[in-house]
């Protein structure tokens, strides 16, 4: 049960992943002067998380020290995870994002060929570009509730913030 569940929390939180600090942009502190959100393809490209801006579960739980996840222009992503002193761990898949009218908190869903995951993504245009993702393993079923445009960011009861992955745009 423990491999299992140790199995199922790597899924859920490869991507979905994100920092300490509340995702809203009235609430971030993190010093970003950018024009605000933007819809479609802003989210397209390479984005890396290092250091404090890896999900605190991702950090305690597997060691991580860094991620990057490209999302292409065709809804195809590529996810990387890298594990301190160790290897990167590559995942393929398809990405659908669901705009939300009046929100800059946009529903994502997820498939990779292993497991699906579903949350919520938030993109900010600024000196990097910045963009929070939040999503838990839906397939197989681990009995994770995804967050969504309504309930926000570091919304689940047991998680907080602890799932919530801070990203910086590469390119």
């Amino acid at each position: 049960m423990k491999k299992k569940l140790t199995y199922a929390l790597y899924l859920a939180l490869m991507i979905g992943l994100v920092a300490l600090g509340a995702c809203s942009e009235d609430d971030d502190d993190n010093g970003d002067t950018g024009t605000g959100p933007e819809l479609g393809e802003v989210w397209e490209g390479t984005w890396l998380s290092t250091g404090t801006d890896v999900a605190p579960i991702l950090v305690t739980v597997f060691n991580y020290d860094s991620v990057r996840v490209t999302l292409n222009d065709n809804n195809t992503v590529v996810l990387e995870s890298h594990i301190l002193d160790g290897a990167w761990t590559t995942f393929d898949g398809v990405y659908t994002v669901t705009e939300t009218s009046g929100s800059d908190i946009n529903a994502i869903a997820i498939n990779y060929t292993a497991f699906e995951q579903e949350g919520i993504i938030q993109v900010w245009t600024a000196s990097p570009d910045s963009m929070y993702l939040e999503a838990v393993q839906t397939v197989p079923d681990i009995s994770a509730v995804p967050r969504t445009p309504e309930s926000g960011f570091g919304s689940d009861p047991a998680l907080g913030n602890l799932n919530i992955q801070k990203y910086r745009k590469v390119n």
